[in-house]
């Protein structure tokens, strides 16, 4: 074997080469391994040493198999210590509502409560200051360009006046449009681009018929005449769940299944015929995604008890569009509202179900098999996390601290306390590494 050895010297740019030949002669006898150590004993100067090498012909060594990737690590949420206002909380949108990049959160406080709805910014690590407006009472918010200026715009539903629609003027205060959007008994609202031309329109859940709002573009709403159902309809959400490019609508609530709404594309819905949950079930929240990773809309409705309800699309195999429920008992008090999002790290969705039983509750994370875990997707699994014990309301699920994964900001109403629910929000903050 024979090898060359080069040595650069910087102080006098001279280059020695200096060449070894070395012989070895290995026994005929019996193979041995032997150690050849050479010593080069260099001037101070020295600064780079290269050796070539022309080796005989080794075996082959297999390159060493990855190890399979893994989750982040244990999920991990911890109590930032805010004490976010007095109001009675019922709901919680997230944005970046005064353009700084970071998520500043909306909340729509009850008029039973001390304070109006209004928003919290950010400053970026998840440490929340109030703003100084109030934006009346409300029941649910959503957020949305509405104006088409670029900036986030707020509809808050309220119970005890019509809806309203908040205009942003670019740094996170609002104007009031003026519009009355429907009568008293509004619950939440649902924003997508019902009839096609562009921009946002709005179905509305009430506690008697549903209504669909067409936007102009500009933000001013026309109310179309559809009344969707006629039941006390507390949450409503808008997805494509069969898959032809425009948006349905499905509606839960009270003393009524869950109903799936059909769009032919202009923002005209018919009912599916479909019951989702037993009639008399009291259902206070939902959400859609997908759950079972088979590229179709999935919902997961909070009740009592909570429910998922997987689309007969993807993977199933059936009609998109249509649900059936999944026999998955989640083991946990009633839920009152849901959010879905990764919150560890593994590439598939996940519940935070916050709790709304009075006086003593424990909002809940439950994981998703599926992902890096290597399960079955859309099977659940209680991460043993127990959260807040306080009547959670709202859940906006969003980096707040800017490190990249999920956290939540957790809204109160506290139904039933003869104080009137006036308990401040709170910020949880995830730590999984």
């Amino acid at each position: 074997m024979q090898y060359t050895l080069m040595t650069s010297f910087t102080s006098t740019h001279r280059i020695v080469m200096i060449t070894m030949v070395i012989f070895l002669t290995l026994s005929a006898c019996a193979p041995q391994t032997r150690i050849v150590e050479v010593e080069v004993t260099a001037p101070p100067q020295v600064n780079v040493v290269e050796i070539t090498a022309t080796p005989e012909p080794a075996a082959v060594v297999p390159e060493p198999t990855p190890a399979p990737e893994t989750a982040i690590g244990p999920l991990s949420l911890a109590d930032s210590g805010q004490s976010l206002g007095n109001g009675r909380s019922w709901d919680v949108s997230l944005g970046d509502l005064d353009g700084d990049g970071d998520l500043d959160a909306l909340v729509a406080n009850g008029a039973q409560g001390e304070d109006e709805s209004t928003v919290w910014f950010n400053n970026g690590h998840g440490v929340f200051t109030v703003g100084e407006q109030g934006l009346g009472y409300g029941m649910g918010v959503s957020l949305g360009d509405l104006d088409r200026d670029g900036d986030l715009d707020a509809f808050i539903a309220s119970w005890n006046e019509p809806g309203k629609v908040w205009l942003n003027n670019g740094g996170g205060t609002f104007s009031d449009t003026g519009q009355s959007i429907g009568d008293a008994g509004g619950w939440d609202a649902a924003f997508g681009d019902l009839d096609g031309d562009g921009d946002l329109d709005a179905l509305l859940a009430m506690d008697r018929a549903n209504t669909v709002w067409l936007n102009d573009g500009d933000g001013i709403f026309t109310d179309t005449g559809q009344r969707l159902g006629d039941a006390y309809t507390v949450s409503a959400g808008l997805d494509d769940v069969d898959g032809d490019g425009d948006l349905d609508a499905l509606t839960v609530g009270w003393n009524e299944p869950g109903k799936v709404w059909l769009n032919d594309a202009t923002g005209t819905f018919t009912d599916s015929g479909q019951a989702l949950t037993p009639g008399r079930i009291h259902i206070h929240g939902m959400t859609m995604g997908d759950l079972d990773g088979d590229d179709d809309l999935d919902a997961f409705m909070a009740g009592a008890p909570s429910q998922i309800w997987f689309n007969d699309g993807g993977v199933q195999g059936g009609t998109p569009g249509t649900f059936s429920e999944s026999e998955q008992q989640l083991d946990s008090q009633p839920g009152d509202t849901v959010a879905l999002g990764d919150l560890d790290g593994d590439g598939d969705l996940d519940i935070y179900l916050a709790v709304g039983a009075s006086f003593s509750a424990e909002d809940k994370v439950w994981l998703n098999d599926g992902g890096l875990q290597g399960g079955t997707p859309g099977t659940f699994t209680d991460s043993g996390l127990l959260l807040s014990d306080l009547f959670s309301s709202g859940i906006g699920l969003g980096d707040l601290d800017g490190d990249g994964d999920l956290d939540a900001f957790v809204s109160y109403g506290e139904l039933g306390r003869s104080n009137n629910g006036e308990l401040p929000n709170e910020v949880w903050l995830n730590e999984t590494r």
